[in-house]
């Protein structure tokens, strides 16, 4: 599906989203229930993971750019915690975890230099993650 190089969430078709329920979905069907299974969309996208995850039943999701904005490949990558956990909330998916990177590889990390890791794991954890 066009993946390299990463399009940034706005340049993100549908198609990305129901391709990966689709796989998802068999993935899981395959599995056991007590192997915890999740997803990912690169670049950013994690409101159409959630929406992955709940459709599919799976466990949680991987987030980038969760705290703290950062530069990557594809652009500004804005901090989304306020915007997705209330998503989550709205969709009914509570139940997902959300797993997040923070200092994430392959970015850019000028405009939060002065933020240490540590501040950003503590951040990361207040928001839910």
């Amino acid at each position: 599906m066009h993946d390299v190089p990463y399009l940034p969430v706005s340049k993100m078709g549908p198609e990305v989203t129901s391709c990966m329920t689709a796989v998802c979905s068999a993935v899981r069907a395959t599995l056991s229930s007590n192997i915890s299974c999740g997803v990912q969309v690169l670049a950013g996208g994690n409101k159409e993971a959630l929406a992955i995850a709940l459709a599919a039943g799976l466990d949680f999701i991987r987030v980038e750019g969760f705290v703290f904005s950062h530069i990557a490949d594809e652009g500004l990558m804005n901090a989304c915690a306020g915007d997705l956990l209330r998503y989550r909330r709205h969709i009914g998916a509570n139940n997902v975890k959300i797993f997040t990177d923070i200092k994430k590889k392959h970015c850019a990390h000028a405009i939060t230099s002065d933020v240490s890791i540590e501040e950003m794991a503590k951040a990361a954890e207040f928001f839910l993650s």
